[in-house]
């Protein structure tokens, strides 16, 4: 008999839990932006409604909360990072996923497909050759990140 170990998350990563109750909260949402230049006078604020869970949260089922702990995707994701999962998205060429490479620890990591490559955006960090023969588990893609300023 054969027992497959579930990978746990390594240390670059912590899952964080959410609850959804009740009903959606929204936020006003300025649709024309703001801008990071000389502002113009003429620009009218026009007010809208969002809801962040509509938005960010969609399908819970398959959406899951993991902040950032280490600094192997540095510049792109940053220590304190919180990422929003999704599981019911494929991983393909260029996009950054939650994976567990041959049954180790599961960490975030850019996905090559064209090279076979697990990459990590920073250089500091070894990028992973991914062989013909060798196995990755996504737990999910990352859609989008919170940060605090």
């Amino acid at each position: 008999m054969s027992i497959l170990k579930i990978p746990r998350f390594s240390e670059e990563l912590e899952l964080v839990p959410f609850d959804i109750k009740g009903k959606e909260l929204y936020v006003k949402y300025f649709s024309d932006g703001v801008q990071a230049g000389f502002p113009s006078p003429a620009d009218d604020f026009k007010e809208q409604k969002i809801s962040l869970d509509s938005k960010y949260l969609i399908n819970p089922d398959a959406t899951y909360l993991v902040r950032v702990k280490g600094d192997s995707m540095y510049p792109t994701l940053q220590k304190g990072d919180l990422l929003i999962v999704k599981s019911d998205k494929e991983l393909t060429d260029n996009k950054i996923g939650v994976m567990s490479f041959n049954n180790t620890d599961f960490t975030v990591k850019r996905c090559d497909k064209k090279n076979n490559v697990l990459i990590a955006d920073n250089d500091s960090f070894p990028n992973i050759k991914v062989e013909e023969d060798d196995t990755i588990l996504c737990l999910g893609i990352v859609q989008h990140f919170i940060r605090d300023l």
